[in-house]
């Protein structure tokens, strides 16, 4: 299950646009590329989705919104909270207020007494101060701790950087074991010597220098013993082909893998916003037109996995077989 932090945002009273947020690491291109790569897993589409909504198949309750906020894990109620702090609680939310705040408070993933929740998200998300509120929540719980927690590493390459955002999207921004915060932990404790590598990157890990992109091999080992199959798993699969075609720093463009497992391109031309203008994208010479990922790509409406749980072995996506043997040896001396 995704945890989310308890600090409610109600009552901050700054609401900004993620157009123009940035990242003291990532810069507008390499966030941008990070937001639209997520959202393929989350939304089958780059672009955000602010009246996505469907009931969560991890049975967190409702999925919905741009990240798939979920009801049984608190987050969609910090959305409503951020949104009746600009409209002084009068609006499409008000009747479920007291189920919604109990469904949060109780991490309960039911759907009694809400079952007109997709109809009023729907609503509320034709008005820019929804969307405000969406964005708020985003980057309060997991843009901005997931490049806080990427900062506390020194991790300066954009593919780390991002698959931190990633993980906290899916997993949460929390030191929880099974949360970003403990991954990150599990992760540095796996390290015993030094471990070079081909990056330009490296980092200082408990007394030991250890490569940037060894240090995300080994993340991502972490990351998938709990992860279920669904969105989890295909982003660590995506991240697995980036890291093969060592695409490293994003300036531009780079090929991932979609839910489908197909390769396809995303590019700084595009957007994550649903306003934006995509046309003038252009696919690489290698790619046909037909898999260049764009703001025309289908979406989907229903929710996708979003929580994070032990799992059987067979659910589990290790990557073990994909990373260098000085990384799988990291507790030899």
């Amino acid at each position: 299950m995704k945890t989310v932090l308890n600090n409610s945002i109600l009552g901050t009273g700054v609401f900004l646009s993620l157009c123009t947020i940035g990242s003291a690491g990532l810069t507008d291109c390499s966030k941008n590329l990070a937001f639209q790569l997520t959202n393929l897993f989350q939304l089958d589409s780059i672009q955000f989705d602010y009246a996505n909504c469907g009931e969560d198949d991890t049975g967190n309750g409702f999925a919905a919104g741009i990240v798939n906020f979920c009801t049984g894990t608190g987050d969609a109620w910090q959305v409503i909270e951020a949104y009746h702090n600009i409209t002084g609680g009068d609006d499409e939310f008000t009747s479920l207020d007291k189920t919604l705040a109990a469904y949060a408070e109780d991490g309960n993933g039911s759907t009694a007494g809400i079952e007109n929740f997709c109809g009023l998200w729907a609503e509320a998300s034709k008005k820019q101060a929804f969307m405000d509120a969406q964005n708020q929540v985003l980057e309060a719980l997991y843009f901005d701790p997931s490049q806080t927690y990427a900062d506390s590493v020194n991790l300066t390459l954009s593919v780390t950087q991002a698959q931190l955002y990633d993980t906290a999207i899916s997993h949460g921004a929390s030191d929880s074991y099974n949360s970003l915060g403990g991954m990150i932990s599990l992760t540095n404790s796996r390290f015993s010597r030094d471990i070079p590598g081909n990056s330009t990157s490296t980092l200082q890990i408990g007394g030991f220098n250890i490569d940037e992109i060894e240090w995300l091999k080994e993340f991502l080992n972490v990351r998938a013993g709990y992860s279920v199959e669904g969105d989890a798993t295909n982003s660590i699969r995506a991240y697995i082909l980036i890291l093969q075609l060592q695409e490293y720093s994003w300036t531009d463009q780079i090929t991932v893998l979609d839910n489908d497992d197909k390769q396809v391109v995303i590019s700084c031309a595009d957007s994550y916003m649903p306003s934006a203008d995509s046309s003038s994208s252009s696919s690489p010479s290698s790619q046909s037109d037909d898999e260049k990922v764009s703001s025309s790509s289908s979406r989907s409406r229903s929710s996708r996995k979003k929580g994070s749980g032990s799992g059987s072995d067979s659910d589990k996506t290790n990557t073990e077989d994909d990373t260098t043997d000085d990384t799988k040896d990291t507790n030899d001396e």
